[in-house]
């Protein structure tokens, strides 16, 4: 989709429910096509006059209007209808995204698919909240309510759109709380489709405004006064930024953030059982995930075999066309990004890793962004490939002698979002997942469910996603003393 010609974009903005001109219709920016680095489409850039437009549409529904009295079934309803429509336009959506931030398509598709059962769990468990729950207490009996956070600022990363719908706006909006859904400035297409599914749902005024706009208009939304929820996923950067802002304020925050996450294998666990989660693990879209397997923690025995194994399993596959169902792996989402893996890769380098494997851009793809996946061995727990999270396709294979220090090792960075062990040994597992400090621990396994909380210790965040959980981030405690009998 739109990759070889530019695309003519409605340059209105979904705020608070309807279709608004930009206030500045001159302030524009081109999106480029990652497989090219050609420019795809030209797209208006909202401002923070559209923010306070957003802000205060959001507000007077909040305030005024129907939405936060609702029961959740009756917002469950609107939103099964909103989800619904989100998937019969699946293929357009996931086209956009493709042609926006390189994602093959395949790995959209079954994201997506994910994304599905993901809202249909979370609608199908939203009855199980508990809003009012009266208690018996010394002195009288007290409700204990739960009620919406308010107006609700969520700000969301590029790097998976659809995954941002069932993990924060459907959690936000059962809540009762009304969104300005600010979209990475890199999602325009996306946006778009996102933006016409909520219009096409009919949800009543101000209860959601989508804005695909730069980190300014992320500012001016977690400075505004009558915002009172911020939600963030980003880089620790952005994270800092933001809680300082809300701070100054004492807004509430959620932040999730980068993470670093670690690979322990044990000496028992055979490679045919390893690599088909490993692999992929920290390969998936070019390593742009924040819970990619970007350190792998072996036996120092074992590493030589550990890393050919990898290498070869890399070797087969193919890099190239997004778009094309045959393609496992295609560019980083951005000129930018394939700037700082490129740094990465020679910061490694400098400071004395060995290169096994890739570690530049690919001679048969010599535009766009591009960047072979890279395996580094040799690697000590001080260096930056090993400290900093790199949103790339670079791992590095870092060896132990004892458990204990495997442990020390995997815990041994600033952040804690994920993490997974292979073992045949259940108890050494499940002893293991209690040492490590990461949100999220995998056994013979990559990821997290994300049905369950999900979120990081340290600097991967604060604040959980998924699951109930999740909706309860946009939720206030409040008691209501009865006055005593007699």
């Amino acid at each position: 989709m739109m990759t070889s010609s530019r695309a003519s974009i409605d340059d209105r903005f979904l705020i608070g429910g309807r279709w608004v001109p930009p206030a500045d219709p001159a302030s524009r920016y081109s999106v480029v096509s990652p497989v090219t680095g050609g420019v795809i489409a030209d797209v208006a850039d909202p401002s923070p006059d559209d923010a306070d437009a957003a802000v205060a549409a959001a507000r007077r529904a909040f305030d005024t209007g129907p939405w936060p009295g609702m029961s959740v079934a009756e917002r469950a309803k609107y939103l099964g209808d909103f989800c619904d429509r989100f998937e019969q336009s699946l293929p357009e959506f996931n086209a956009a995204w493709t042609a926006e931030s390189g994602a093959p398509i395949r790995h959209a598709a079954r994201l997506g698919g994910n994304v599905v059962l993901l809202w249909r769990d979370l609608l199908n468990r939203a009855s199980q909240l508990v809003l009012c729950e009266r208690r018996a207490l010394p002195g009288g009996d007290v409700d204990v309510l739960r009620e919406p956070a308010g107006v609700a600022v969520i700000i969301s990363a590029w790097n998976a759109p659809a995954l941002y719908l069932a993990m924060k706006l459907v959690p936000a909006l059962l809540a009762g709380c009304t969104v300005i859904w600010k979209m990475a400035q890199e999602s325009p297409l996306t946006a778009r489709v996102l933006a016409r599914v909520a219009f096409e749902t009919g949800l009543p005024d101000g209860v959601l405004s989508v804005l695909p706009a730069s980190p300014q208009v992320s500012a001016a939304l977690v400075d505004h006064p009558e915002v009172d929820k911020v939600s963030l996923t980003g880089g620790v950067p952005a994270g800092r930024a933001v809680m300082a802002a809300c701070a100054r304020r004492i807004a509430n925050v959620t932040l999730e953030l980068g993470g670093k996450s670690p690979a322990i294998l044990d000496e028992d666990i055979p490679l045919d059982r390893v690599l088909p989660t490993l692999v992929p693990g920290f390969i998936t879209f070019q390593g742009q995930v924040c819970i990619a397997l970007s350190r792998l923690v072996v036996p120092a025995k074992r590493r030589d075999d550990v890393v050919d194994a990898v290498v070869s399993r890399l070797a087969k596959l193919r890099m190239g066309d997004p778009a094309d169902t045959a393609t496992d792996l295609g560019p980083l989402g951005t000129r930018r990004q394939l700037e700082r893996v490129a740094g990465y890769v020679q910061s490694g380098q400098d400071e004395g890793a060995r290169l096994v494997t890739g570690g530049r851009q690919p001679a048969h793809l010599p535009d766009g962004f591009y960047f072979q996946p890279t395996v580094f061995t040799d690697v000590r727990p001080d260096m930056r490939i090993a400290q900093e999270e790199i949103f790339g396709p670079v791992l590095s294979v870092l060896g132990y002698r004892t458990y204990d220090e495997a442990i020390e090792i995997a815990n041994g960075t600033p952040y804690g979002l994920a993490a997974s062990v292979y073992t045949d040994d259940v108890d050494l597992a499940e002893r293991t997942a209690r040492r490590l400090r990461a949100g999220t621990v995998a056994h013979n396994a990559a990821g997290p469910s994300l049905f369950a909380p999900f979120g990081g210790y340290r600097q991967s965040g604060i604040g959980r996603e998924g699951g109930l959980e999740g909706i309860g981030e946009f939720l206030q405690y409040k008691s209501f003393r009865r006055v005593p009998r007699g």
